[in-house]
Formats: C-alpha cells, structure tokens, sequence
C-alpha cells in the first residue's frame, strides 16, 4: 500500500464522542456470575516490591506481606466470594477468584441496571462490570486499593498496572492445572515472563 490508498476508517466505538480503550474483559461474559476466575495483578512497571525468589521459594519483603495479608481479607469484604490457591511474586500476584453470587444478589444487579435513562452500563449495557457490587473488577478493584493504602503507609511510591489480566475457569480440569501452575510458580520462576519487563500494549 502507498500513502496515496484509501486508507481503513478507524471503527472503534465510541461513548460520549470519545473513543474507547480496548477492553480485556470477554464480550458477553457476566463478570459477576459465578465462576472461578484465575487473576494476575501485576505492579507497575513490573517492579519487584513484593521481595525476591531464593532457591525456588519466595521470600516476602514487608510490601509483599501487606499484599498477601490482604487477599486472605477479600472474603470478609465481599460474601460471594472465595479465594482459592494464590501466591504473591516479587511483581505480581496470581489468584484464583470464585464467585458464588447469592440469588439476592442477581436480582438487585437487574433491579440496579433497570433504573436510570436506558444508558446505564454504557456501551457494555447489562454485562458493564461494574454495575453489581460483587463483580470480579470491583472485587480486584478493592484490593488494589487496599494494598495501595496500606502499602504508601511505609513505602512512597508503590502502584499497580492499570488492568489486571484474567481467564474464565472453565471446568475441574483446569482448575486443577491452574493450582498447579500457582504452587510451581516460584520454582519456575527464571523461566516466567513476569520475570521480564515487557512493554505495554
């Protein structure tokens, strides 16, 4: 192609004339359905606050103690929730979220979304996740923060990326797989990425 093609208008869609970041979320999902969730929150710029990785083990800094003193504290936050396997690296955190949402739950999400002007949930509509009180991004959402807080009480600088990244848990087998993964992930941790600064997307 040269500069002189017709070149491919830009389709994203917008909401309120802006346009939109990519979402990493899946379209159509329910975010606040039950399901296990398996969810990495990484640090910003991938910097290792949480301590460093000896012989296979990981060794928590002061930082890393806050971090993995309070995902034990999302339950207590959030009834329809429960963690499962996790563990706290020198940069991120791996976790697995399951969400049992109550039935009175679900019917107040749908009594929440049915009011207002139609536009309620913006360009995601009924699946916005944050439209219900116990979605996974509110959810991730209080424990970043939480962490940020209590973290900048001792240490001035500490921040998280922006997103978090997650995969839907789609049956017992693969659950399995992931707590395998989490419980290996300090032993493999020269091999992992995460290791490694990558650059954003």
């Amino acid at each position: 192609m040269n500069h002189y093609d017709p070149q491919p208008k830009d389709n994203k869609p917008k909401y309120k004339g802006k346009y939109r970041i990519d979402s990493t979320r899946l379209p159509g999902w329910n975010y606040a359905s039950n399901g296990g969730y398996f969810v990495t929150i990484c640090t910003d710029g991938k910097k290792c606050f949480f301590g460093e990785v000896v012989q296979g083990e990981m060794q928590l800094s002061p930082i890393g103690e806050i971090a993995h003193k309070l995902w034990y504290e999302i339950p207590n936050n959030f009834s329809n929730c429960q963690i499962d396997s996790f563990c706290v690296m020198p940069n991120h955190i791996h976790g697995i979220v399951i969400i049992n949402q109550t039935q009175e739950d679900a019917m107040n999400r749908v009594s929440t979304s049915q009011r207002g002007d139609g536009e309620r949930g913006g360009v995601t509509g009924l699946f916005n996740p944050m439209l219900s009180k116990n979605s996974l991004s509110k959810i991730i959402r209080w424990y970043k923060g939480r962490c940020s807080f209590e973290i900048n009480q001792i240490y001035e600088g500490f921040g998280w990326q922006e997103r978090f990244h997650d995969n839907i848990i789609r049956n017992e087998f693969a659950l399995d797989r992931i707590r395998q993964y989490i419980i290996n992930n300090p032993i493999n941790w020269e091999r992992d990425r995460e290791a490694r600064p990558m650059p954003e997307r």
